[in-house]
């Protein structure tokens, strides 16, 4: 290790599993950590990543994953699910049903230009083209319990809300009612982007740079235990700041919005203008 990381793929494990060792003195002052000890830090950090995974504000990045619609009831997310990801996602964060008015011919991606561009624009004199899709958002059910509550299961017509169940291995994803298939709809979930996993001494770790000094801190302090020690108040001190860099930066904050039961036009609560205000 000569203190450089790789422009591009960043520190490689081992580096930081060796640097996170000397913060608690197992290889300082001139000395090598052992094989066993840098194997044990591997799989140290190998379980704190799959930890960070499951906080919203660690992970670095929201991605945007569909399948086409098949009128299926459930759809499984995970290794070799519907939704094919190295493991399914603990919670699904947003969804829309996506309406294709292209022949059936699948839209890649979440909000590329490419799949809006100008072009589209010019077919029809509404502005809506044959080859511009429309995406409608889904409400979520957010219980096992209201979903199961619902009494027509099987309903088959426009989508409007969906249920996440993450079991394990594969995720299931309900969406109610029930899409169609025929290539009509995609459905489009927006989860947290799988953190590496599986990680090897000679992995690269493939984080921004702000996380080398989160990992290299938080896995010194996970670490000190095992040699019998303390995190010391230094090491603590840096790896709650470096989390907390990591935390403003991730911060994804949602617009607040009026409860559904406001917004009809029908319900006794309503006046002229109550669908523009926001609570």
């Amino acid at each position: 290790m000569d203190g450089t990381p790789d422009k591009t793929t960043g520190y490689l494990v081992s580096d930081l599993v060796g640097m996170a060792l000397r913060q608690i003195g197992v290889g300082a002052m001139g000395t090598t950590a052992s094989g066993p000890d840098i194997a044990d830090g591997v799989m140290h950090l190998n379980m704190m990543l799959a930890q960070w995974q499951r906080k919203q504000f660690i992970v670095p990045n929201l991605t945007d994953v569909f399948c086409m619609a098949t009128g299926a009831s459930v759809y499984y997310i995970g290794p070799g699910g519907d939704i094919d990801m190295p493991v399914r996602p603990a919670q699904v964060l947003s969804a829309y049903a996506r309406l294709l008015s292209n022949g059936g011919a699948a839209v890649e991606g979440d909000f590329s230009q490419n799949d809006f561009s100008s072009s589209d624009f010019l077919d029809n004199d509404d502005g809506l083209s044959s080859a511009n899709p429309i995406d409608y958002s889904l409400t979520e059910i957010p219980s096992y319990q209201d979903y199961a509550g619902l009494g027509l299961k099987g309903l088959k017509t426009w989508p409007s809300f969906y249920f996440y169940n993450p079991v394990f291995p594969l995720g299931e994803f309900r969406p109610w009612p029930i899409p169609a298939g025929g290539n009509v709809w995609q459905l489009h979930l927006i989860v947290a982007q799988p953190l590496q996993s599986g990680l090897s001494p000679n992995t690269p770790l493939n984080l921004p740079p702000e996380y080398w000094d989160a990992v290299m801190w938080s896995l010194a302090a996970r670490m000190a235990p095992s040699y019998g020690q303390e995190a010391s108040p230094t090491v603590a001190t840096f790896a709650k700041a470096a989390l907390a860099t990591i935390r403003s930066a991730n911060q994804r904050i949602p617009t607040l919005g009026i409860p559904a039961i406001l917004t009809p036009v029908g319900n006794p609560f309503y006046w002229p203008g109550l669908e523009m205000q926001k609570l």
